[in-house]
């Protein structure tokens, strides 16, 4: 898929608005003397300064100006109110402060899809004695999914009940189910190692008021774009797998590469295979301690999936890679020996 300038640019303003926003604070309640609250709405200002006049840039681009028009609005919206709190103005404050709020919410591309419903009528009516029910399906959301089976990875459009985060899908291409679960993006941390990444997601519950954190390990080396209050998508194998994460606000996905696989030599000869000690050992003590050793692993690490994955549906072909890692294992386990 192609992304234009414009997008990528759109990206990153949506980015910084979102870390913006999270540090901005709500006005004090009551006025004191020397109020720190006052300096830190003064510090702050600047940097609404430069996410707005960023924003302001990307909105000249005609293919996404209609996106960020609302984001605009709620950075103007939380500059007036960060100046209120500055002066003192701590009413005006909080009324700009809560418009703040309700703009930068709509400005959300994927905000509408879990947002609540209208409540129904009540089961029972008390003015006219007579119970009722409502007789409306759920609301849905549809989404675009990719199967995180192996061997299919197809994408296709879900619905889920924005009611509740943890779903079971049936792919339809190859009819294989897999579990996913649906959140807003609180915070993210990620952590850079030598040869992989330490990603720590904290999410709302879709239809919930639970937090939930979730980490692993992943070893392609690749970046997930998102920011705070994107809609993601964990999806898992019924082994409870997790295989991809999907940003349903931008369209990323990022597929999950632990940095304890090695795709291809267990495509050759099978999971738990002994084979698979002595590469792994190769990998961990020879070529994590170099530069190119440690960009071969991020290279094989990001593609090994998708090689394993052609590997297994072509019977002579893992035949040929299975005797080729055959003499490789041999010299390897030769020369622990020697």
């Amino acid at each position: 898929m192609n992304v234009g300038p414009g997008t990528v640019a759109l990206e990153r303003v949506r980015a910084s608005a979102s870390a913006l926003f999270a540090r901005i604070p709500e006005p004090p309640v009551y006025r004191r003397a020397e109020d720190p609250s006052r300096k830190a709405a003064q510090a702050l200002l600047p940097d609404v300064e430069r996410v707005l006049a960023e924003a302001l840039a990307v909105a000249r681009e005609p293919a996404v100006s209609p996106l960020v028009d609302r984001l605009i609005e709620a950075l103007r919206a939380h500059g007036e109110a960060l100046v209120h709190t500055a002066d003192g103005r701590l009413e005006a404050a909080e009324l700009a402060w809560r418009r703040a709020q309700d703009l930068e919410r709509s400005a959300h591309p994927t905000r509408q899809m879990v947002a609540q419903p209208s409540r129904p009528p009540p089961v029972f009516d008390k003015a006219t004695g007579q119970s009722r029910f409502d007789p409306r399906p759920a609301p849905q959301a549809s989404v675009k999914l990719v199967c995180p089976n192996t061997g299919c990875k197809r994408m296709g459009d879900y619905a889920f009940i924005a009611s509740h985060a943890y779903h079971r899908f049936i792919c339809p291409a190859c009819r294989t189910p897999f579990l996913a679960y649906f959140g807003e993006l609180r915070g993210l941390e990620v952590e850079v190692r030598s040869s992989s990444k330490r990603y720590r997601f904290t999410v709302d519950e879709v239809g919930t008021a639970a937090t939930t954190r979730i980490d692993f390990e992943e070893a392609s080396g690749q970046d997930f774009p998102a920011a705070r209050r994107d809609l993601l998508a964990f999806l898992y194998t019924e082994q409870r797998e997790l295989k991809v994460v999907v940003n349903l606000t931008n369209g990323k996905l990022m597929w999950v590469s632990p940095a304890a696989s090695c795709f291809v030599a267990t495509a050759a000869f099978g999971a738990g295979a002994p084979e698979l000690v002595a590469f792994r050992a190769y990998r961990d003590e020879v070529l994590r301690k170099s530069r190119l050793g440690r960009g071969f692993i991020r290279g094989y690490y990001r593609f090994g999936p998708s090689v394993a994955d052609w590997v297994v549906r072509r019977p002579r072909v893992r035949a040929g890679v299975r005797w080729a890692l055959v003499r490789v294992h041999h010299r390897l386990t030769r020369s622990e020996r020697a």
